[in-house]
């Protein structure tokens, strides 16, 4: 594999693993959550859009956060 295909793709991805397997975690951990807050609410109590929503804003900001920091960073190893 040449070093430039190495250094665009696969080092990336590699720096990147750790973080998607977090958010991976985050977001499954967030659905469980979820759907225990579904399952044990009453019946009689409806919620608006925004509340529901606000189940996924907080991975969502971890994702562009770690985006926004490997576009900034942009160093390459040598």
């Amino acid at each position: 594999m040449s070093n430039i295909l190495r250094d665009a793709v696969v080092d990336p991805a590699r720096d990147a693993l750790p973080f998607l397997v977090i958010t991976v975690l985050w977001v499954i951990v967030m659905l469980v959550l979820y759907g225990l807050f579904l399952v044990t609410k009453p019946s009689d109590i409806t919620y608006d859009a925004w509340v529901h929503a606000t189940v996924f804003v907080v991975p969502a900001i971890g994702f562009l956060g770690q985006v926004l920091q490997q576009a900034l960073s942009g160093h390459h190893r040598t």
